[in-house]
């Protein structure tokens, strides 16, 4: 290839093409527009002119690219996500409710949104290690929170020295599913609820009821049916659910608040007796059970979720598309039917509800933790 001399430098002679001549041609009209004194191109100069005229329209071009590149880069980012694997964190190891919530709408979300999605099980803290975890991270849209809802509507109550705030720091979503607990009862006593207060009320102190921990919702639920029913049943505490329920059936206690697949096995085989759910309607799970006010004490319910969860300052869009994606699984039939199989139904609730009641549920086990004096720091 021929070559020039520029500066010292020996440059390739570039040989005018269509798109060169363009270029030539809207340097000129620059240079006019914006050079104070006129500037002439002498033919015989043009030629040695080629490679400066190639500087120059890689200079506007460079220019054009460095002020259009952030905005076309925040266009790609709105519209790429996701474009790398995401983060569920379950603040619970494996096995329980939250890991299969999280595992089940994982399964079908990962193929929505054509991405891989890492279910991380962080257990410690009654599920605050693992919250804290997300309340820190980036708000990117890669990290995630599925978990029951102690960590976001009870612990804030129960810790003084919590590390996270779920008010401020994360957001909800939806509930990807909802529960009621089950009153249990040891043969020997009444076989309804209505007479289980009655004798309750008339042997006080004398009954007992399991639960899995200070603080838990089972805990909580129970001591508010106490306070509502004016009844005084000695609470004792057990190392998680199954040794509480096990404890009904060897009538080492003689209620519990339960979930259903850990009580109905035991219900159906007539070691202890079903009286009442503590939803303020009836579950479809177990539809022939009535409600703990409509079975004399109005006003109670108490339910459980397994929430979806993101950092608080999360894209909105992000939050919209994530929604969308997961109403839309929990709707399907095999979703419906493996939910009802582990005993609960499928959440779905938009995220203004999800957050209504969020706040509600924390407010509710506020003052009755308040009333209690109940705390663990």
């Amino acid at each position: 290839m021929p070559t020039i001399e520029h500066q010292g430098a020996r440059i390739p002679e570039w040989k005018e093409g269509a798109a060169l001549a363009a270029a030539k041609v809207r340097v000129k009209a620059f240079l006019a527009k914006h050079t104070p004194a006129r500037v002439d191109i002498a033919p015989t100069e043009e030629k040695n002119m080629q490679p400066r005229v190639v500087v120059l329209c890689l200079g506007v071009l460079c220019a054009h690219y460095a002020v259009a590149q952030p905005a076309a880069k925040a266009k790609s980012d709105a519209q790429g996500w996701p474009d790398r694997p995401i983060r569920i964190v379950v603040p619970f190891p494996p096995g329980g409710s939250s890991d299969f919530a999280a595992r089940i709408l994982s399964q079908h979300l990962q193929k929505a949104l054509n991405q891989n999605i890492v279910i991380d099980n962080r257990g410690g803290a009654g599920g605050n290690i693992g919250s804290e975890i997300v309340a820190r991270a980036a708000p990117d849209g890669y990290s995630f929170l599925i978990t029951a809802e102690g960590p976001i509507t009870i612990s804030p109550s129960l810790y003084q020295k919590l590390a996270y705030s779920p008010a401020r720091d994360l957001v909800a979503i939806t509930p990807v599913i909802t529960y009621s607990n089950v009153v249990v009862a040891h043969p020997s006593m009444p076989s309804t609820m209505k007479e289980l207060i009655a004798r309750a009320k008339a042997q006080p102190g004398k009954l007992s009821y399991a639960h899995p921990g200070i603080g838990t919702n089972v805990h909580l639920a129970s001591e508010l049916l106490k306070l509502m029913t004016g009844t005084n049943i000695v609470g004792v505490s057990y190392k998680g659910g199954g040794p509480a329920v096990a404890s009904v059936v060897a009538n080492e206690t003689q209620i519990s608040l339960a979930t259903a697949p850990s009580v109905m096995p035991h219900v159906k085989a007539g070691r202890i007796r079903a009286l009442a759910v503590t939803t303020g309607k009836r579950s479809a799970i177990l539809p022939d059970l009535p409600t703990i006010a409509e079975s004399g004490v109005p006003g109670y319910a108490v339910g459980g979720s397994v929430l979806f969860l993101a950092p608080s300052k999360t894209p909105q869009k992000v939050i919209a598309r994530v929604y969308e994606e997961s109403a839309k699984i929990l709707k399907m039939r095999e979703v419906i039917d493996a939910i009802a199989a582990g005993g609960s139904e499928p959440g779905g609730a938009p995220p203004a509800e999800t957050q209504r009641l969020v706040r509600e549920e924390s407010a509710m086990w506020e003052k009755l933790i308040k009333t209690l004096g109940v705390k663990l720091d």
